[in-house]
């Protein structure tokens, strides 16, 4: 078999995602992050050959060059044998493809964008600016209803009961980070079933094997 290449960022959620499906469908996989940028950085010449609008994760299997998340993660699961990542009935899939929509549109924006990399990336004047503190206050209590949301589908362990799947993958490593900031553990005590769901994602070797294993910088962020 062909080698399956992921080309991303070590400490990017999304390369994470695409990482962890590969695992969980048991397949060998390359990940290269040389000829990447650096975070915050413009897209290097070697990225823009692979996706025109320079953003990672981006796959390469033989003559298939693949880019955005939720593709890649369809393509892990349809192309190769190994477990499902993924329900089998035509309702459950269609739900499936809801959360996918709402990880990549609402949690990640808010989660991600909103709040943990301005927390991270923030200088001390900016951390001193009552200004900066309402804004991610504003966004915590954004963060903290959409997990509300989402708390009584985890009830059964994952999204789909039992089953590990793509939504799952594609929000319990944005939970890391959550979980990382300041704030974020209060808003995690809130909803006990997401919580539970991020302790047994921890458990799993996908989830070891693909820590991004957070500096100092990110843990005292604020």
């Amino acid at each position: 078999m062909s080698e399956v290449i992921i080309y991303g960022m070590p400490r990017s959620s999304l390369s994470r995602t695409v990482r962890i499906a590969c695992i969980e469908k048991e397949i060998s996989f390359a990940f290269r992050t040389k000829g990447i940028q650096t975070p915050g950085s413009s897209p290097t010449p070697e990225l823009l050959r692979f996706n025109p609008f320079g953003k990672v994760p981006v796959l390469v299997h033989d003559s298939l060059v693949l880019y955005e998340t939720a593709a890649i993660c369809r393509y892990i699961d349809d192309a190769f044998d190994g477990p499902l990542l993924r329900p089998v009935r035509h309702d459950k899939v269609a739900h499936m493809e809801q959360w996918i929509s709402v990880a990549l549109t609402r949690l990640d924006p808010h989660i991600l964008r909103q709040f943990v990399i301005p927390m991270v990336f923030a200088d001390e004047e900016q951390r001193n600016d009552p200004g900066f503190a309402t804004r991610m206050s504003r966004i915590g209590d954004l963060i903290a209803g959409d997990l509300k949301v989402l708390d009584p589908h985890y009830a059964d362990g994952w999204l789909f009961g039992p089953r590990f799947t793509i939504p799952d993958m594609l929000i319990m490593p944005m939970i890391q980070y959550l979980k990382a900031m300041p704030g974020g553990p209060e808003i995690l005590a809130e909803v006990p079933n997401v919580n539970a769901a991020f302790n047994n994602f921890q458990a799993r070797h996908s989830a070891a094997a693909t820590d991004p294993l957070l500096p100092d910088r990110i843990l005292r962020s604020a």
